[in-house]
């Protein structure tokens, strides 16, 4: 997105000046293809976006980055080529290009949904194109999952990016996103009374789920009754699907860039899948391991409340030696503070890992 608004930017300078499609063809591929410029514009747009942000380093860091620039400095002949390019982009008449101070409250800061946990393309583990449908494994489907804040249960952020084959079904979507509410632990029933939970070492699958597609409910098939004829027994606008969705390629849908369809699994547990992008299989395009994870939001973890320092490993209920319950701990210190009472009636219900799945 930065790289597209700078070359935005950047063209919208050029076509005050040139006057030539292909003159302003020429000049944004020179400034593209060399790393020096290309590089100095970058540098100057994120500092004018950290100045309007507010974001000052510290005095340690300044001389860090002045120690780092100085070993870095170009040599005369291309410092010479920087100089001529500003020098070009000084002269513009236009001031209504460049960033003035009252875009920073239009411009919004980086947050959490912005960066990628993953540092490179995680494949699955078993490739799941069919051979019947070649044709349909040369389309490649870009999906985004999207779910409901807990602040907010009206604001949306993204959690995960795939990308399917349209051979693919939605119930193979379905298994290889994300979701926190899998990792949730087992209960463990002594007399009919819940007694604890049980540590899981991996992903659980989930108990039941439905994707509404074109008033379509596309349950798991799991059961006669499944998530998808709950549905459509409480309303009449939505109607059961005849396929189940792991028996629906994407290729039998009818779908509709940038729509969210909505998902529904472990009872409340609500997301949305929205079509970001439909193309044909690239060369430069992974050939197996589909469906692909190319994005993962990462996860704000709670600290421990003791020490204040680790992300939190228990959440211990019901413990009268501590001044909260649920208080949340890590690890180390639920260790010292020893078993507690047997008389007492405390849970000790472990922590969801965040693994990268």
């Amino acid at each position: 997105m930065q790289v597209r608004f700078l070359h935005s930017r950047l063209l919208y300078i050029l076509t005050a000046v040139l006057f030539s499609v292909k003159d302003i063809h020429a000049s944004l591929t020179d400034v593209w293809t060399s790393p020096l410029l290309s590089a100095y514009l970058h540098k100057n747009h994120d500092q004018s976006i950290a100045s309007f942000h507010g974001i000052k380093s510290s005095r340690l860091a300044k001389t860090r980055r002045k120690a780092a620039v100085a070993a870095e400095e170009p040599d005369n002949e291309e410092l010479q080529v920087v100089k001529q390019l500003q020098a070009k982009l000084d002269v513009i008449p236009l001031s209504s290009w460049k960033l003035m101070p009252d875009t920073a409250l239009f411009t919004r800061p980086p947050r959490n949904a912005d960066y990628n946990t993953l540092t490179a393309i995680k494949t699955s583990d078993t490739d799941m194109d069919s051979p019947l449908d070649e044709n349909d494994s040369q389309i490649l489907i870009t999906i985004s999952t999207h779910y409901k804040v807990h602040w907010r249960t009206t604001v949306l952020s993204k959690s995960s990016q795939h990308v399917l084959t349209a051979s693919q079904t939605l119930g193979d979507l379905f298994e290889v996103m994300p979701c926190v509410s899998n990792e949730l632990p087992d209960e463990i029933m002594k007399d009919n009374e819940l007694s604890g939970y049980k540590e899981a070492d991996r992903m659980s699958g989930s108990n039941g789920s439905v994707i509404v597609i074109n008033d379509l409910a596309y349950g798991d098939g799991l059961n006669e009754e499944d998530y998808a004829e709950c549905m459509t027994n409480s309303t009449t606008q939505i109607k059961k699907a005849k396929t189940t969705m792991h028996d629906t390629p994407f290729s039998s849908l009818q779908l509709q860039i940038n729509a969210p369809y909505w998902l529904l699994h472990q009872g409340n547990c609500e997301h949305f899948i929205v079509i970001d992008q439909i193309k044909l299989k690239h060369s430069t395009d992974p050939a197996t391991g589909y469906p692909l994870t190319i994005y993962q939001t990462p996860v704000s973890l709670d600290n421990c409340q003791a020490c204040t320092k680790t992300p939190a490993a228990w959440s211990i209920v019901g413990d009268v030696r501590l001044e909260t319950s649920p208080c949340l701990l890590c690890s180390s210190c639920w260790e010292c503070m020893g078993d507690a009472d047997e008389e007492e009636d405390v849970l000790v219900v472990p922590l969801p890992k965040y693994r990268l799945w």
